[in-house]
């Protein structure tokens, strides 16, 4: 809903209240019917508009058609696919069946997928396309014991890395039962509409606002995947949190790029919905901001590293450009509260604000940047520019967000105020607590004692923080022993430096990548496996000189690929380095227990870390 104010101005209405999330839709579908609900971007670069009324619909028909395969209330639904329109239809389709979506990034590996699905017992299974669907097929007798019956394909075909064709006949006999697209699925649908459409009717009413909406895996602090249980009603309270913080009107309209299997993604798609501003869905990470000039987004949410890489490009640019237009860009954005300060800001509106705000399309009023830390600097510089980004705070165990600063508010430096209906409180070590709607109640399968709870109700975060006098967060340091990248992915350095170590040759692994875009390495070699090894390559070298012998580097090399080769991409090492010399406690990079201080040793090694990121490298 919509609230005229005195200037004319437009605004959402926050008061809207809504019971469940399928509810949510079915009012716009309702208030809102012909008004455009998502924009996407086909591959021959035409943009599709599909109303509310269109979004409602397509989702009923894909429930009828899960219902039609024995989905039954309670039931999981496995997504697993970029980010398309497709996602957004398949995932309230599974919700007004009165199911439950459980989203799995397309980049996970066939092993990881087993591990989640036995988990999480999925009924059905819904890929993108036959090459995800490569990871499926091949398990599916060790799958139907942890109860998935059919997996639905999106695309009839694909490309991969090679370039290559994949077609679905390429993967999967045509007769075999157990595999359908999602095009027959939803003709299914539309048949079981005809004859059920009461039972349909009856389930999207038994939904209620403690029903489990999605289990949304991340990892714990041991590495092993825990599935985060996120209820309509935390949904419902994160978007109203976020409404009540941002100023959205009838004219504005999101750009969408962000993985939907993480939280991140989800409520910003929840958001929209509740705001009833259209969702302009991007093909992805590396053609958004080329997406983002055919969709003219006002706002979108993203990840630090998606900011880092457009002020890169553009201060290359700026340094390409002419003299005269440096000197007078610089000019414009050296603002001192002098005589000529209104001046600049014109200038700086005309040669510099509206030049970055073209990179998004021409009409961007704001970003929001979570998942990550946000660089301080990275803020300022769009700021100066005339794009202020709104950094926030979250967890998927919080339905990804409980802070956010503010368009009249933003302190960069910080992850803002805490949202309507958040409270906040610091542990006496200075660890986070938070209570409210939003806080996941716990772990899909997990007893109470893996939860973050208390008795009192409050969410233990693991993140350490100071709040200033106005009721800024910030983040300073993590109780958790866990490496948040650039990308947003949460990794667990300990399985991955217990592999690699599994080597005798290996002795300790420091793994970095703490807000960068990719992993890195630090190895030491242990001395004795050394010596034998060099003994039996015939190298007559000490200590010093074999850890830098290219036979050795080439040896653990191939360790790392090996180790490579069993993770995700986003727990790949990307690039190491062996050490000349061994941590040690005494030096501080170790405990008494032999293990790795890692910010210690980070610290100490930053400058080899660092240039791990350089292009030079």
């Amino acid at each position: 809903m919509w609230l005229v104010t005195a200037n004319g101005i437009v605004r959402a209405k926050v008061a809207q209240a809504y019971d469940t999330l399928t509810d949510m839709l079915r009012t716009r579908a309702q208030q809102q019917s012909d008004e455009t609900a998502t924009l996407h971007v086909r591959k021959d670069g035409s943009v599709v508009e599909t109303s509310w009324a269109s979004w409602y619909r397509r989702s009923q028909v894909v429930a009828a058609g899960l219902m039609a395969l024995g989905v039954e209330p309670g039931d999981r639904v496995a997504v697993m696919a970029r980010t398309r329109v497709e996602w957004l239809w398949v995932d309230q389709g599974i919700l007004l069946a009165q199911a439950v979506t459980v989203p799995i990034f397309y980049t996970e590996l066939a092993t990881a997928c087993r591990t989640l699905a036995e988990d999480a017992q999925p009924r059905v299974v819904v890929v993108d396309s036959p090459l995800q669907l490569r990871k499926w097929l091949p398990q599916m007798d060790t799958l139907s014991a942890a109860g998935v019956e059919r997996l639905v394909v999106m695309d009839a075909e694909a490309v991969d890395a090679e370039g290559a064709r994949v077609r679905l006949s390429d993967v999967v006999d045509a007769d075999d039962p157990r595999v359908l697209s999602l095009a027959t699925l939803q003709a299914r649908g539309e048949a079981f509409l005809a004859s059920h459409g009461a039972e349909l009717e009856r389930r999207a009413g038994a939904i209620g606002r403690d029903d489990v909406a999605t289990i949304t895996y991340t990892p714990g602090t041991e590495g092993e995947p825990k599935g985060v249980m996120l209820t309509h009603g935390n949904f419902l309270a994160a978007s109203a949190g976020l409404l009540d913080a941002l100023d959205l009107t009838s004219d504005d309209r999101q750009l969408l790029y962000l993985p939907l299997a993480h939280a991140f993604g989800r409520i910003s798609v929840v958001c929209s919905v509740a705001a009833g501003v259209p969702i302009a869905i991007a093909r992805g990470y590396r053609r958004v901001l080329e997406d983002a000039r055919l969709l003219e987004p006002t706002f979108f949410c993203s990840i630090p590293r998606l900011f880092e890489k457009v002020m890169a490009e553009f201060e290359a640019e700026e340094e390409a450009a002419t003299v005269v237009h440096r000197a007078v860009a610089r000019w414009a954005l050296d603002r001192d509260g002098g005589l000529l300060d209104g001046l600049k800001s014109a200038v700086a509106r005309r040669i510099v604000d509206s030049r970055l705000r073209q990179v998004f399309g021409g009409r961007l009023r704001f970003a929001i940047s979570g998942a990550a830390a946000l660089s301080q600097q990275v803020g300022s510089w769009f700021e100066e520019r005339g794009v202020p980004i709104l950094e926030g705070y979250g967890m998927t165990e919080t339905a990804a967000v409980t802070h956010l600063n503010r368009l009249d508010d933003n302190q960069y430096g910080t992850v803002g105020r805490a949202l309507a209906g958040v409270e906040v409180r610091l542990a006496a070590d200075g660890e986070l607590l938070l209570r409210g709607g939003q806080i996941s109640t716990g772990y899909w399968n997990r007893d109470a004692s893996v939860s973050r709870l208390d008795a009192d109700g409050w969410l233990h975060t693991g993140d350490l923080g100071v709040i200033d006098d106005a009721g800024h967060l910030s983040i300073t340091d993590r109780k958790r022993d866990i490496i948040l990248t650039a990308t947003g992915k949460v990794v667990t350095p300990g399985p991955i430096s217990e592999a690699l170590r599994a080597h005798p040759l290996i002795g300790q692994v420091l793994v970095h990548g703490e807000r960068r875009s990719f992993l890195s390495a630090l190895l030491t070699l242990e001395r004795e496996a050394l010596e034998r090894f060099a003994r039996d390559v015939g190298l007559d070298l000490n200590y010093e000189e074999l850890v830098r012998h290219p036979r050795v580097f080439a040896t653990v090399e191939a360790l790392v690929d090996r180790v490579n080769a069993t993770l995700p991409p986003h727990e790949n090492i990307r690039k190491f380095a062996i050490l000349a010399t061994e941590l040690t406690p005494e030096g501080g990079d170790l405990t008494p227990t032999q293990g790795v201080r890692r910010r210690v040793a980070a610290e100490k090694h930053k400058a080899l870390l660092d240039s791990f990121y350089s292009e030079s490298y």
